[in-house]
């Protein structure tokens, strides 16, 4: 049996073709990454009730530091106890309403349209609020888009509940912002 070694052309060739489909295979592992994975962690805390774990929530940035109203930002929380998608509108709503964040027919379009999105969440679900540079919010729930904002206003409405400076938990909102 008599093995030839192919034309140097051919190796040429192949080579193109394996770094083409190298690149190919590169470009589809980074298109179907969430688009959060690409900033940087600012804080992290832990919201609790009582003596009950409700979440832990991460906050993301470009710069790896809060800067309000500087996008790309995303607020991941990660659910340690069942909570239906009723409960969440309605402390949503409560926390926007004591806040004072945009009018009454704001808050309730708000709540209209996150309840066409938001499904109810298990122990473990992860649910992603990602702002992209343009500050249009996006959804993503264990990795995977649910749905946009069109109001260019929701994302700083959003984001105030856990990071206002007079939000329910201060502790939690220094942590998430990198604060001592």
């Amino acid at each position: 049996m008599s093995w030839k070694i192919p034309p140097a052309g051919t190796w040429g060739g192949i080579s193109t073709l394996l770094a083409a489909l190298m690149l190919l295979v590169a470009t589809a592992v980074q298109a179907s990454t969430a688009p959060w994975q690409q900033l940087r962690p600012v804080g992290q805390g832990e919201m609790s009730w009582l003596w009950f774990k409700l979440y832990d929530a991460t906050l993301y940035s470009e710069s790896g530091h809060y800067e309000p109203g500087r996008y790309p930002q995303a607020l991941t929380i990660t659910y340690a106890k069942s909570i239906s998608r009723q409960d969440l509108l309605a402390v949503t709503g409560q926390e926007w309403q004591r806040l004072g964040v945009g009018n009454q027919d704001q808050r309730r379009r708000w709540l209209q349209q996150l309840a066409t999105l938001w499904p109810d969440v298990s122990s473990g679900d992860a649910l992603t609020f990602y702002v992209d540079d343009a500050g249009l919010g996006h959804f993503w729930w264990r990795d995977k888009p649910l749905g946009s904002m069109p109001d260019p206003q929701f994302p700083a409405a959003f984001l105030a509940i856990w990071l206002a400076d007079n939000s329910r938990d201060p502790s939690l909102t220094r942590r998430l912002r990198g604060q001592p």
